[in-house]
């Protein structure tokens, strides 16, 4: 895993464990909160990615609405980790 790759995984568990706990974040607006927060901006690609990692790791888990909007939030597993850096 690269510089990047942590970075942005990073950047994407510090935002959801800002979001209060019972809210679960809009993929679209976590994706415009790390354009703002990563620089150089990640791309979609890498953000889908760095996503389904997390996911795939259990840091993060995704619901989809009755709309079919993506809406995320931090694991607990997710919150021991970024604790841990």
């Amino acid at each position: 895993m690269t510089d990047r790759d942590i970075s942005l995984r990073h950047a994407i568990l510090e935002e959801l464990d800002n979001t209060p706990r019972s809210y679960l974040q809009p993929d679209r607006a976590l994706r415009a909160s790390l354009r703002l927060s990563v620089c150089p901006p990640p791309t979609d690609a890498e953000t889908t990615d760095a996503l389904r990692r997390l996911e795939a790791e259990a840091m993060v888990h995704c619901e989809v609405d009755a709309l079919g909007t993506l809406k995320w939030c931090i694991t607990g597993i997710g919150r021991a980790a970024l604790n841990e850096r």
